[in-house]
Order: C-alpha cells, then structure tokens, then sequence
C-alpha cells in the first residue's frame, strides 16, 4: 500500500496547470474524460505518485457521479485546491470487502482501473479511495524527477483514517481543521490548498 495520487479540483484546467507550473516548476501532461462521470484530468508526474488536476467536463453527466458532485461541490463552495486523495493496493477487492464497501472501476481512453471507496472518500475526504489498475496499465506518476509525493496532510478523525487503511504505515499527519486534504509533500516542497 502507499500513497498513488492526489486530486486538485480546478474549474479550469489550463489555468491550473499554468499555475502548477509557475508554483511549482511541474509540467501537466496527457489525461483526458473519465467516462461517465462527467469529469476530465491532466496529470501532473512526480516521479513517484501524481497530482490530477481534475474538473468538469459535463454538469449533468457529473451530477450523477461521487466523484463529479464532490469535485462541483469544492469549486463551488471552496473554489480550486485539494480534494481527495487514493491509495494504491494491488487489488481493491479484499480491501473492500474488509471495510465493506464497493469496487468500481474508472476508464479513462483505454486505460482503466478498480476504485474502492470513492463514495466514501468524497464524502469524508480525510479518507483515501483505493486504486487498484491492471498490468498493462502504466503508472502515470512515474517518468518524472520531482521528488514524488513524500507525505500527505490532511484534517480529520485520526482514528477512523488508520483503521480505514487497516493499520498501514504511511506518510500521512492529520491536523485539526475542517475535514479534508491541507497539503502534499512533492520531494522537499509542498503544495498546499488554496
């Protein structure tokens, strides 16, 4: 288990991926339309994990999905900044059916994986979602030198998060606050929601 990526929610893309590059020095590259969850990406490598800059493609097709009305939720309520956060498993099913939830699967122009608690993350998001993708799926992190995601913040019950990974160490501080992702660690640098 560890940390695979970290979501941005933008209303803007380009806009969001110039800023990644003028904050950070970080490239945005590829990604595309989630189907049917009216939502589309650009991936941000690292190196080791990934920031997905993520916004809406389709309102009506979003409204109909976890992850499309919690990403409309943010930008509406919030404005751009972090919204949730995934863990890579290399199968969500007994992950699943240890917690009790469901597997998904997301595609996105060919290339697909398996979610487990997408619902709940979006609704908690202290909690990360598991991702489990196939073998010949690449790992979009992967390919960069920018350090890789080093730690996650994020604001909430501390108690839940460590049985919801099921006692796994990982490089994660909770902090009080409002529930929710505060910042990334990218290498010695960190990205922090505005």
């Amino acid at each position: 288990m560890l940390i695979d990526h970290v979501i941005y929610a933008t209303a803007d893309l380009d806009a969001a991926a110039a800023w990644i590059q003028s904050e950070l020095g970080l490239t945005a590259v590829g990604g595309g339309r989630h189907e049917g969850l009216g939502t589309h990406n650009r991936i941000v490598p690292l190196g080791g994990g990934y920031i997905e800059l993520l916004a809406i493609a389709d309102a009506e097709e979003a409204a109909g999905s976890d992850l499309g009305r919690a990403l409309e939720q943010r930008i509406q309520q919030v404005g751009d900044g972090l919204l949730g956060w995934a863990v890579a498993v290399d199968d969500v099913a007994p992950v699943a059916a240890g917690l009790g939830i469901s597997v998904s699967r997301i595609a996105r122009q060919g290339l697909t994986a398996k979610l487990a608690g997408l619902a709940e993350s979006m609704r908690d998001p202290f909690l990360p979602f598991f991702i489990s993708r196939g073998h010949a799926v690449p790992d979009p992190g992967v390919g960069a030198t920018a350090g890789g995601i080093t730690w996650v913040e994020v604001a909430g019950d501390g108690k839940r998060l460590r049985d919801w990974l099921g006692g796994a160490e990982l490089p994660v501080h909770v902090v009080p606050g409002a529930d929710g992702v505060r910042a990334v660690g990218i290498g010695d640098r960190a990205l922090r929601s505005r």
